[in-house]
């Protein structure tokens, strides 16, 4: 096991982190300008202009730092929340909660319905979004030449830092990005030293990680970046081999779980305890469901380092 894991931390996070595979399909460009030393001012200023690709192979360029910006995901929110920007935060969905200061922007509706005419009324210079929002969405947007930069890393967890580091670049915090990976990476390399120091004969248990159950099951497969957490945590995914999020019941018995984590305040622990198959499950017979922050979890922002610390703790308590 400690190979394994060592071979996953050469590949997942030595040095620098490799970028999402799927998703922006590049490094963040160099800012143009030279760097500032006369404080944080002149450096945004002296920024721009800066040029990202997004997931949809778009470039976009800001000739300055926004003042007026709309974020249509909680990732994206607390990403801008972290680079110290909420105070230009006019508009947000009604699942951005994290920083509360961000409930001070405009409500514009969900993360997959947006209303594009208050977006619009809200004259953004920036829009930032992730995951959910339609193509439909963001060419209206577009349309009326408001810039839209779309970044989703839903495949992979390193994609997280893409995200924070194209973002710091969009709003000239690219210092400030910078540091809150840095931070990131600490966490992640503390975690898995930890896991590397587990005895080689150490028993890899094997992890089912319900994002929902009922007519159909939804899990974090191997092409996710919660797939990708458990395996760095030193955990066998019994969904590594399944794609989107999806898992056929039989798979499920046939991965036999010696555990199974549930995002916290969804009522699927009472689900899996009264519920014909899952009852009848081992895990859940034994009483090893366990259940972990779904908003640190599922978003990736920058919290994202922190879930995966608590996540292996769940999966090797010895760890803590």
């Amino acid at each position: 096991m400690k190979k394994f894991l060592k071979q996953l931390t050469l590949l997942g996070l030595a040095g620098a982190m490799l970028f999402g595979a799927v998703g922006c399909s590049q490094q963040p460009k160099e800012v143009t300008g030279e760097e500032s030393t006369q404080g944080q001012t002149e450096q945004v200023d002296k920024a721009f202009p800066v040029t990202i690709t997004d997931s949809t192979g778009t470039e976009i360029t800001m000739t300055q730092a926004p003042e007026r910006i709309v974020s249509l995901a909680p990732s994206t929110t607390e990403i801008l929340g972290a680079l110290g920007v909420t105070d230009k935060l006019v508009g947000r969905t009604r699942y951005c909660d994290f920083p509360t200061e961000a409930l001070a922007a405009e409500e514009v509706g969900g993360t997959s319905d947006p209303n594009v005419e208050t977006i619009v009324a809200l004259n953004p210079d920036l829009v930032v979004a992730s995951t959910h929002v339609s193509d439909e969405v963001i060419n209206k947007l577009r349309e009326v030449n408001i810039p839209v930069a779309f970044l989703n890393e839903q495949e992979d967890f390193d994609g997280t830092y893409s995200a924070i580091e194209n973002i710091g670049l969009l709003v000239g915090r690219s210092k400030e990005a910078e540091a809150v990976v840095s931070e990131m990476k600490a966490t992640v390399e503390s975690v898995v030293e930890r896991i590397n120091n587990l005895e080689e004969d150490e028993v890899k248990p094997r992890v089912y990680y319900a994002v929902w159950a009922g007519d159909s099951d939804s899990t974090a497969t191997g092409d996710t970046f919660i797939g990708q957490m458990i395996e760095l945590a030193g955990g066998d995914n019994i969904a590594k081999d399944a794609t989107r999020w999806s898992i056929s019941k039989e798979k499920i018995v046939e991965g036999d779980p010696d555990m199974i984590i549930i995002p916290a305040g969804k009522g699927l622990k009472e689900t899996l305890m009264t519920t014909d198959f899952y009852k009848d499950l081992r895990a859940v017979q034994e009483g090893h469901i366990y259940e972990i922050d779904d908003n640190m979890i599922s978003r990736q922002g920058p919290r994202l380092a922190q879930a995966f610390e608590a996540l292996a703790q769940i999966i090797h308590p010895e760890t803590k």
